[in-house]
């Protein structure tokens, strides 16, 4: 008599001599696709876009109002400025829209020739002119009394 014919079939499918191999029984499951890291290092991300773009046009921007202020609006007064006077040393500064003597700050508006610059003190309404004699020296008289004064760097 024959072992394996009166076996019946649930035991034969559990017996370790079964003809079908292991590796046949399962099924293959499809990878899934993962999101890939290296896409990320390829492109850079919006947000590092976005502040590249900015520090652009803030250098953008910054050159456009540098070439404007010293092309269309060039007021060559602006800066710092020093006199020997009989009375002691005199200095003043000139900012876009002040201008700094004796300690005071006032706020001024210029009108702005070739040779010359008319300061307006904007809160009693008189003005100062002063001549450009070179980049680097203007003069000034009041009462009288001309001062020469020297840009300091």
């Amino acid at each position: 008599m024959l072992y394996d014919e009166k076996t019946p079939k649930k035991a034969r499918a559990k017996s370790p001599t079964s003809s079908k191999s292991k590796t046949m029984a399962k099924k293959a499951v499809p990878k899934t696709r993962r999101p890939s890291s290296t896409k990320n290092s390829k492109r850079p991300s919006l947000l590092l876009n976005l502040l590249a773009s900015g520090v652009v046009l803030f250098f953008v921007a910054f050159g456009i109002k540098y070439a404007i202020d010293h092309t269309i609006n060039y007021n060559p007064l602006l800066g710092k400025w020093r006199a020997q006077t009989v009375l002691g040393i005199m200095e003043i500064e000139f900012d876009r829209s002040s201008m700094s003597s004796f300690g005071t700050k006032n706020p001024v508006t210029y009108d702005v020739s070739e040779s010359k610059v008319i300061v307006i003190d904007d809160t009693i309404k008189i003005g100062n002119t002063y001549k450009i004699v070179d980049e680097n020296t203007i003069s000034t008289e009041a009462g009288g009394f001309k001062t020469v004064y020297k840009r300091v760097k």
